[in-house]
């Protein structure tokens, strides 16, 4: 009994001594004071509350939102795991910080990076100039891309010694291309995503953007270190519909091979996991930011590797179809599925969740909102505001699975097929633009028929950038579409759907 109530002594003043919000571990509180009387105005920022245990030796922190983000998304809810307590972990371990509001903060059109980079690179210079040295910016997703702009093409640089990049798309995303292809632009248009934010993520789009930001030598004026992760976030939400999408090593939204820089050191390779939502938050990655920081000299070489191209990866198997909704008319899609799929699955977007969709296999059997293999989810990201209903079909019989939609509204629908266990194509993405300008009808294994549509930003470009890097940046973007029809080793016929943006295309 006497060693019971010691230990419950030496609990309560272990309690005592040391705050909730300690230095290392999960223990925060939301007893730490949040920044105050933050608006939505872009062009703002704000500071966090100065810590008890403040470090003075400790370079301060400049948080930089994503894409449609806000400076709150850093201590506020995330999309699928709760608060934020990125800015807890920052505060308990004794740092200074503070949070910008780009463009995106109004909850409106997103901006392109040249506005954001061109709004953020004076708030930059005020911060700087408030606490008296150089900041560290930790950037999540397309504000890493932001930030880039405001250091290199604004002049910001002088103002920051490192810059932290989480899961930030350097070389785009192929879900951008996906939002501007010819098949899901109907629901693109609808929603009002495609604008200048998604728009610039396309990766013909960064391809402009690498070109003409790698070769400025303001670019290797500050030290990068990026990180991602392989996660898609819960099974069936909108992030594993982007990571089935993508393929390959990504967050759900970013491929690994775009979240790192070949001059920057990639400190962090989260596994599955670490995803796109979760990687901005402190129990996620800020231990490995708050060692990196601690000790930059083990991290102080570059990769200096060549930057993967995205032209060697491997196409996803996927088939798209979309279209518009017209009210109480109803649309019959069908979609050819060969032998030897371990899985398929069937998602459809809609801008309404009050779409009635329907899955009737080969043999006749009506898949519904009631079945087992059903679920519903909302998107994110490039295609925010749209509701997803998933088909997740095992080993599934071949033929032609026809999807009924039926719509009560004016609407819109994007399906997204995707063939798992498939190896049916097996081509990367240089092989497949070789395979469809192959003109020779004897040799040609597969037969791609192509849609080619020019896209141009119809944002104004910001002032003080030279016409030289104008011209780059108004020049037009390349979305191509592949509709591809093969034969399987087994000899049955297949179908896949391919979407790639390119800056310089090649029509021949």
């Amino acid at each position: 009994m006497k060693i019971r109530t010691y230990l419950l002594i030496v609990l309560l003043t272990a309690m005592l001594v040391f705050p909730s919000s300690i230095v290392k571990g999960a223990i925060v509180t939301d007893a730490i004071p949040k920044p105050i009387n933050v608006t939505n105005t872009p062009g703002t920022w704000y500071l966090g509350a100065l810590p008890d245990n403040v470090n003075m030796n400790k370079s301060p922190l400049v948080f930089v939102q994503g894409l449609h983000g806000n400076a709150k998304d850093w201590w506020e809810e995330t999309v699928y795991y709760g608060e934020n307590d990125m800015y807890n972990y920052a505060y308990a371990n004794g740092y200074r910080t503070a949070f910008v509001q780009l463009e995106d903060a109004t909850g409106g059109d997103a901006a392109d990076m040249w506005h954001n980079g061109q709004m953020l690179a004076p708030m930059l210079e005020e911060i700087y100039n408030y606490f008296g040295e150089q900041v560290t910016i930790i950037a999540h997703s397309k504000g890493g891309v932001d930030s880039q702009t405001a250091l290199v093409h604004f002049g910001a640089w002088p103002y920051v010694n490192d810059v932290i990049t989480l899961s930030s798309p350097h070389y785009g995303s192929p879900l951008a291309d996906l939002a501007y292809s010819s098949w899901a632009n109907w629901l693109a248009d609808l929603i009002g995503r495609t604008d200048e934010g998604t728009y610039a993520m396309q990766t013909g789009e960064m391809e402009k953007f690498r070109l003409i930001t790698d070769e400025n030598e303001s670019a290797y004026k500050n030290n990068y270190y990026t990180a991602s992760g392989t996660g898609w976030g819960p099974f069936f939400s909108a992030l594993w519909f982007g990571g089935a999408y993508i393929g390959g090593d990504n967050d759900g939204l970013v491929p690994v091979w775009s979240s790192k820089l070949p001059y920057g050191t990639h400190f962090f390779s989260g596994g599955d996991d670490i995803d796109h939502d979760n990687i901005r938050m402190g129990n996620s990655s800020f231990d490995r930011i708050a060692t990196l920081l601690n000790d930059t000299s083990a991290h102080t070489s570059a990769n200096w590797f060549t930057a993967a191209s995205s032209d060697s990866q491997y196409v996803p198997e996927q088939l798209l179809r979309g279209g518009s909704l017209s009210t109480n008319q109803l649309v019959e899609e069908l979609i050819p599925v060969e032998s030897d799929n371990n899985r398929v699955v069937f998602q459809i977007l809609t801008a309404s969740e009050d779409v009635n969709v329907k899955l009737i296999s080969p043999k006749g059997k009506e898949y519904t909102k009631k079945s087992k293999q059903y679920i519903q989810s909302e998107g994110e990201n490039f295609f925010k505001n749209t509701y997803i209903q998933t088909f997740t079909i095992d080993q599934p019989g071949a033929g032609e699975w026809q999807i009924d939609i039926n719509s009560s509204n004016e609407d819109a629908y994007f399906i997204v097929t995707n063939f798992q266990g498939s190896n049916a194509l097996n081509l990367n993405w240089r092989e497949l633009e070789k395979e469809a300008k192959n003109k020779d009808k004897k040799d040609k294994k597969l037969k791609i028929d192509k849609k080619v549509k020019k896209n141009k930003s119809k944002q104004k470009k910001p002032r003080d950038i030279s016409n030289e890097i104008l011209d780059i940046i108004q020049a037009d973007t390349y979305n191509v579409t592949y509709e591809i029809v093969g034969t399987t080793e087994d000899g049955e016929t297949f179908y896949r759907t391919a979407v790639k943006s390119y800056y310089q295309y090649d029509e021949n």
